[in-house]
């Protein structure tokens, strides 16, 4: 990729032969202030933010969604605790504030409040009741809300006003609630909800793509049949992706909608192992000096819209499978989250919910300059205007999108490995590799720092459930309290083949298994690319270098295939017979489904394909 847009600036250069071409005129112009005026910036007004706060505190996967929407409404149109709460917090900043939480738990843990039940007397470890479970976790992330508030309002750099916190809360929970109620999936006791998170990558995504063909493969097998052969309903509960990681995730949508397994998994064979440039983009074939003007990337993803529209059907969005694609608005740093379950970015009713989704995929895979950013996505009561942008930007890993929505137990695949790769000493020796190399850095950055924060933030919330949960049982034995507190009680056990004790090996860090107060609520694997083997950069899509990522990716799914199967719950002799196969087997079956050779998905195909 260095090399072509090196290219773009050598004629350039050779046209500009003259003073301001010298590197001390560039410094000077990188020094010199703006004479133009300021565009006024558009920041969103305190409540509003207070607002999106509040709904991703009370956004997560719950047993009776409908019953506690309910809670969530009586929450918004009576805050006075919450903003008590948030008051005292503020003004006990620095100090110690345990008198606030002391005050929380009085008034709203041990109270009825909300519609909230009163603590139940005694607990049964065989036959847990759904409404206590989700009492502590609704209370638990009602309790989080006043501590963000502080931090925006010291970002703020002064008091939010009461009037501002009330409409910011009422709105908040009211979208919480809608979001909540409109899904398709909640929360089982006896079955984790199970997620997968995938980065971007381009081309590399091969290598997600090949260990999904696989994962899906299985469930393909299994999925429907009654035990102890089959997987029951076992299943992919939320999908949240990166750029390539949403296409993928498409797909994935697709194989869960009823009818369309077998298309869902062709078509990720077809994309990622017979498509080359011409067929995905086009390229605005401009002078050099236009990038300085209106032309906005040097791209257009023409092509991934024909694909796209082939994948997105109606269908998708009425499944139980949720869809979340991941990008960032340019002008406000603000990263979307486009769910296709959620009333507030695709709401119901609207003529073609598919074009909206379109429109949301879309904005996740355009990488900045290289690609035609997406001007605006889908939003209640029509669209929000912007400058949207690969979410890899600020979300390379979108695992916060699967803590946030509740999922139990995810699948982290990454296109590249834990460390950024290494760069060979060459590419230093001038500022234009430098530059580049760091922008390489700063891509790399999010997907480790994301995927850290979202771990911490995972045991963060299940241990406020916890504690929540063991205050409102205070007056019950310990030896009852703590198993159902921790949800390790046996109605809550998964099939006993299925159960998962350790966190995975890849994690970087102790993991939640490590505290058995949250260890049955949230685990993880996580898959990188391995290191050493060929990779694409830029847009370049090529099938002699998919092919291998895409086998590679069928390999490692199927070297860690039975620890998979514990994470997700996935039983059955079925699904067990496809783990024992060999990796040479089920890659030879791989190939075997690619279709054409090389040649022939590269034949009569131009290398590039000029915009009309």
């Amino acid at each position: 990729m260095n090399r072509k847009i090196l290219c773009l600036w050598v004629p350039l250069a050779l046209l500009t032969q003259s003073c301001f071409a010298r590197t001390d005129y560039v410094l000077k112009m990188l020094n010199k202030p703006s004479d133009e005026k300021p565009e006024e910036v558009h920041r969103p007004p305190p409540s509003e933010r207070v607002a999106r706060l509040t709904r991703s505190q009370l956004v997560d996967a719950y047993l009776d969604p409908k019953n506690v929407t309910r809670w969530m409404s009586s929450l918004g149109s009576t805050p006075d605790v919450l903003i008590a709460h948030t008051t005292c917090l503020a003004q006990t900043a620095g100090g110690d504030n345990s008198e606030c939480y002391k005050a929380f738990m009085a008034s709203a843990v041990r109270a009825p409040l909300w519609g909230v039940p009163t603590a139940p007397s005694s607990v049964n470890l065989e036959d847990p009741a759904p409404e206590e479970i989700d009492a502590a976790r609704f209370l638990a992330n009602a309790l989080s809300i006043g501590p963000s508030l502080v931090v925006l309002q010291q970002a703020l750099g002064r008091e939010i006003t009461e009037e501002e916190l009330r409409t910011g809360i009422q709105l908040g929970a009211e979208y919480a609630a809608q979001y909540i109620h409109a899904r398709r999936w909640h929360r089982t006791l006896r079955r984790p909800t199970n997620a997968l998170v995938m980065s971007g990558g381009a081309a590399n995504g091969a290598f997600t793509a090949g260990v999904i063909w696989r994962l899906l493969g299985v469930l393909h097998q299994c999925r429907g049949k009654a035990g102890p052969q089959g997987c029951g309903d076992a299943r992919i509960d939320l999908v949240a992706g990166t750029s390539t990681g949403a296409l993928i995730g498409t797909l994935v949508d697709l194989f869960h909608t009823p009818g369309h397994a077998e298309k869902a998994r062709n078509l990720l064979v077809q994309n990622y192992t017979c498509s080359v440039e011409s067929d995905l983009y086009c390229v605005n074939s401009t002078w050099i000096w236009n990038l300085a003007d209106d032309v906005t990337g040097l791209v257009r993803f023409d092509g991934i819209d024909r694909k796209l529209r082939q994948a997105v059907i109606p269908e998708m969005m009425d499944n139980g499978t949720e869809l979340v694609s991941v990008s960032v608005d340019y002008n406000s740093g603000d990263v979307f989250g486009i769910s296709d379950q959620d009333p507030t970015d695709l709401p119901p009713g609207v003529a073609d919910r598919t074009e909206g989704l379109i429109q949301g995929i879309t904005a996740s895979i355009v990488e900045p300059f290289l690609a035609e950013p997406v001007k605006a996505v889908p939003a209640k009561g029509g669209t929000t205007q912007g400058t949207f942008l690969d979410g890899g930007v600020r979300s390379g890993l979108p695992l916060l999108q699967a803590v946030q929505r509740g999922a139990e137990r995810v699948l982290v695949i990454s296109t590249g490995g834990i460390d950024a790769s290494p760069s060979p000493e060459s590419k230093s020796k001038n500022a234009f590799g430098i530059l580049m190399r760091t922008l390489d850095l700063f891509v790399a950055q999010p997907r480790v720092g994301e995927v850290q924060q979202a771990e911490m933030m995972a045991v963060t919330r299940r241990f406020a459930e916890y504690n929540v949960c063991m205050s409102r049982l205070e007056g019950i034995s310990a030896t009852d309290a703590k198993p159902y507190c921790s949800r390790s009680g046996r109605g809550f056990e998964p099939p006993a083949e299925a159960q998962l004790r350790a966190v995975s090996q890849t994690s970087l860090w102790m993991g939640p298994a490590r505290f058995e107060e949250v260890a049955s609520s949230w685990r993880t694997a996580r898959m990188y690319r391995p290191d050493g083997l060929e990779t694409a950069s830029g847009y370049a899509f090529t099938p002699k270098v998919m092919r291998p990522l895409f086998l590679h990716g069928v390999e490692t799914f199927q070297q860690r295939c039975q620890e998979l199967l514990k994470l997700f719950s996935i039983t059955g002799t079925i699904a067990r017979g496809q783990c024992d196969r060999a990796p040479e087997e089920v890659k030879a079956e791989a190939e075997q489904a690619f279709g054409p050779t090389i040649e022939q998905c590269t034949q009569d195909k131009p290398e590039q394909r000029k915009c009309p």
